[in-house]
């Protein structure tokens, strides 16, 4: 189907939404959502939202979702398109090519929102904890010879991120840990899947690899982890939705959200590897479920609470080195829209920690 026949059909399917909401009274009530009238109790079609993602394990709430029926419950038939890397991701979304985009925020970000492009984040992804999942990575021949032992060995060598943005913080992040810093490296971009082959053949000297590829790179023997001390519980990927959909549909913004969240909550529960998890991720991913099982877990904010310190953080890694078209610093409050994720949580229950 092309873009214009999709869009055409998603402009069809939501004037009969809006028709049949309307019918039940649904502008008596700002907060109403698509799941208030789910296609089961109002025979009303599903709305199909497309939605920019990378396939890698850190994206499995969207994922799931998808997959165990949380965004058709909505009213919503999502659409996953993947890149591979997040760095088209603003301009995709900002455009309307996706509804929603979900990816690292970096410098393209941040500059979009200066110029006026009102794309707001309405929740997060994923946050990094230990285990990583996305280690820094080296060639595992190279780390045998002695050759790339550890981060101070990367000076002046070539190293990857899957796209500019939020990954080079992270990599920053590592390299600082043995005096080096992100600009004391051949920075390349790679997508992840390539990773793999561009390390085994010296293309590269080392990268960012983001699970479940970083444990199949380590399991046939291609790559290694390089010990670091990342930060703990840092929140580098959000959700963006585009502005036209946000302010026309903000119930199918909400109903996506409420599918987040459930997606999420699914792994924290202690069956979040259950056969039916990871057989979804597998079809998405192309690695085996015992590998799934055997990688770094993902970690998500089940009620879609957005980190500003996090997000201020990643600005200003972004200012200091050179790569905003602007000086004086946003208010990280402004790019933050909460409505969403507030009537998303208030539709089904705040996520409480053990």
């Amino acid at each position: 189907m092309t873009r214009m026949h999709r869009l055409s059909g998603l402009l069809t399917t939501l004037l009969l939404v809006g028709a049949l909401l309307s019918a039940c009274g649904s502008d008596d009530d700002p907060t109403a959502t698509v799941a208030q009238q789910t296609p089961e109790s109002s025979g009303a079609s599903l709305t199909e939202v497309v939605v920019g993602y990378v396939p890698v394990l850190i994206y499995a709430p969207v994922i799931l979702a998808k997959e165990k029926g949380y965004f058709e419950a909505q009213g919503l038939d999502v659409t996953l398109e993947p890149l591979a890397g997040g760095s088209d991701m603003v301009v995709l979304t900002a455009n309307g090519d996706y509804n929603i985009g979900i990816g690292g925020t970096g410098p393209a970000y941040f500059n979009a929102a200066q110029r006026g492009i009102d794309l707001k984040i309405i929740g997060p992804l994923h946050f990094e904890r230990e285990p990583q999942a996305t280690p820094l990575m080296v060639s595992k021949a190279r780390y045998d010879t002695g050759e790339l032992t550890s981060v101070s060995d990367l000076a002046g060598r070539k190293v990857s991120v899957n796209a500019r943005g939020a990954t080079e913080y992270w990599l920053d992040t590592a390299l600082r840990t043995e005096g080096l810093t992100i600009e004391d490296v051949d920075l390349q971009t790679l997508g992840f899947a390539d990773v793999p082959a561009a390390l085994e053949s010296g293309a590269l000297d080392a990268a960012m690899l983001g699970e479940p590829l970083a444990t199949q790179a380590e399991r046939n023997g291609i790559a290694v982890r390089l010990d670091t001390d990342f930060p703990a519980n840092f929140q580098p990927t959000f959700i963006w939705v585009n502005p036209d959909f946000a302010r026309d549909h903000p119930d199918l913004t909400t109903g996506f959200m409420a599918g987040m969240m459930l997606g999420c909550r699914d792994l924290w529960s202690d069956d979040w590897d259950s056969d039916e998890n990871l057989a979804i991720l597998n079809q998405y991913t192309n690695v085996p479920a015992d590998l799934i099982r055997e990688a770094a877990r993902t970690y998500c904010e089940p009620n879609g609470d957005v980190s500003l310190d996090d997000l201020a953080t990643l600005q200003q890694f972004f200012a200091d080195r050179g790569l905003l078209e602007y000086d004086a610093l946003l208010d990280v409050e402004t790019l933050v829209d909460r409505m969403f994720a507030d009537r998303a949580r208030d539709e089904v229950g705040s996520f409480e920690f053990d």
